[in-house]
């Protein structure tokens, strides 16, 4: 089982549309696929249920937000299995290559989680916060670690737009990140300062580790890989993007960042609508060649980095 978190420090980048739509895409293909919304704003929740739904069946006892406030510091890991779902529009596309694409939802509420959360750290600084600072951390990974082991190929996490408690939890649970970003300068400027955060949080948690490497030697190093940056709502002219685009395509490259080959068009009238359908666009009949031929280049570009990874671990 592979994790992948889907992050930007900037919101509006594409972010839900492109977990939605590579795990939908990935599950058609026969593969078992599990996604969960971090996000409060629950725009991948409500890509796949419509809001009276979330309101009638999910959002009392089955969301992300429950199981974050059932744990007990004291207490065994909560599981999360009882909290996915599978959303029935969507897998009607899916199941008939085996596959299945199952949801653990968010809460509009999940704010409050995280505001808990940081409280329970204890303060910003290492040495005020070491006492809880693995409950905290390794939570979402203890959680996941409570799925049977080959239930899922592969878990996406979209992230808020935030490096917050939340956020450096799903880093910590992560195999790997995807970071999605428009080609614009303020896009850019996110995925510098999110990098910077990466560096910052990844030296703490391996300081902490060290620090209490007697009182939990299980605790391993965080050594998180980055499997590129996927530029979307790409404006295209002649089968390129169009030329005011390409310095910031450029300026990414220059950070340092893999960048992937595919990218995604701007396409609000497909995207749009197909949350609207509670169907990823990509298991549309109504999606253009263009953007369905982009979607399974991106899919497939995914899936080669993931390998090209695991082989060099």
């Amino acid at each position: 089982m592979k994790v992948v978190s889907v992050m930007n420090y900037k919101g509006g980048v594409g972010k839900t549309t492109l977990t939605a739509n590579i795990g939908a895409e990935i599950a058609r293909w026969g593969k078992r696929v599990l996604l969960i919304d971090l996000d409060p704003q629950a725009s991948l929740t409500f890509s796949f249920y419509r809001p009276e739904d979330w309101r009638a069946h999910l959002a009392e006892g089955r969301t992300i937000k429950q199981w974050f406030e059932a744990w007990r510091m004291d207490g065994p890991v909560p599981g999360l299995e009882v909290l996915v779902t599978a959303p029935t529009v969507a897998n009607s596309r899916i199941a008939h290559n085996g596959g299945r694409l199952d949801l653990i939802a968010s809460h509009l509420a999940l704010g409050d989680v995280e505001m808990d959360l940081a409280a329970r750290l204890g303060g910003a600084q290492i040495h005020r916060s070491t006492r809880h600072y693995f409950d905290v951390y390794l939570r979402l990974a203890a959680g996941l670690a409570t799925l049977p082991g080959r239930l899922y190929d592969l878990v996406l996490i979209d992230c808020p737009p935030n490096f917050g408690v939340i956020t450096r939890s799903a880093v910590a649970a992560s195999d790997q990140l995807l970071i999605p970003a428009r080609p614009d300068e303020l896009s850019t400027l996110g995925i510098d300062h999110l990098q910077s955060r990466l560096r910052r949080f990844t030296w703490e948690f391996n300081q902490v580790a060290d620090l209490q490497a007697d009182l939990r030697p299980a605790v391993k190093k965080l050594e998180p890989m980055i499997l590129g940056v996927v530029f979307t709502m790409v404006q295209y002219y002649g089968g390129q993007p169009v030329s005011a685009l390409r310095p910031y395509i450029a300026q990414t490259r220059s950070l340092g960042l893999p960048v992937f080959d595919a990218m995604l068009r701007e396409s609000n009238k497909h995207f749009a609508g197909a949350a609207r359908a509670q169907l990823p666009a990509i298991l549309t009949e109504q999606l253009s060649r263009e953007l369905a031929w982009e979607l399974q280049s991106l899919v497939e570009e995914f899936l080669k980095r993931i390998r090209t990874a695991n082989h060099g671990s």
